[in-house]
């Protein structure tokens, strides 16, 4: 290597930066790279192969996300037509729940997890201030081929469902 390409390299730590308008996939026993799609009556996230499911009042999100070496650890929201609709949220109140989307203000009432979520690599985890978790799960509900996701704090087996990874992607 010559003293010039050398000296090209860049030295020193290089935070990566936010990713934006890009699409979470779900991967799984029952998902293989299926988007998440926002419940436009519930505000919840979904897992299924066509988030545009006007039928089921969903729709598509676009989110930004930040690494885990950042200092804003919050995924943000977004849908296709440039609405924002807030930041993924989990509740610890209960140890099985539904993942949802709603404005920050919102969710701080419902004392839910706003910040903690960053993507190590690809996948989106969160921080529980020691430990980088991912606990998102799975589960049927009554329409075939949709499943509502959710966090599993205990990662417990849990009736009708199974774990996903969620990783960031481009819209295909």
């Amino acid at each position: 290597m010559s003293l010039a390409s050398a000296l090209s390299i860049p030295s020193g730590n290089v935070k990566r930066s936010i990713v934006s308008d890009v699409v979470l996939y779900a991967y799984g026993q029952g998902a293989s790279d299926w988007p998440i799609s926002y419940g436009l009556n519930d505000s919840n996230l979904y897992v299924t192969a066509n988030p545009e499911n006007t039928a089921a009042n969903l729709a598509p999100v676009k989110w930004s996300l930040s690494a885990i070496t950042d200092e804003n650890w919050m995924a943000n929201a977004t849908l296709a037509n440039g609405t924002d609709i807030g930041s993924l949220y989990i509740m610890h109140a209960d140890p099985f729940n539904s993942v949802g989307v709603s404005p920050v203000a919102t969710i701080n009432e419902k004392n839910g997890s706003v910040t903690g979520f960053g993507l190590f690599a690809t996948q989106l985890v969160y921080n529980d201030n020691s430990n980088l978790e991912s606990q998102f799960w799975a589960q049927s509900t009554s329409t075939d081929g949709i499943y509502s996701l959710k966090w599993n704090a205990d990662g417990g087996m849990q009736d009708n469902s199974f774990p996903v990874l969620l990783k960031y992607g481009t819209a295909t």
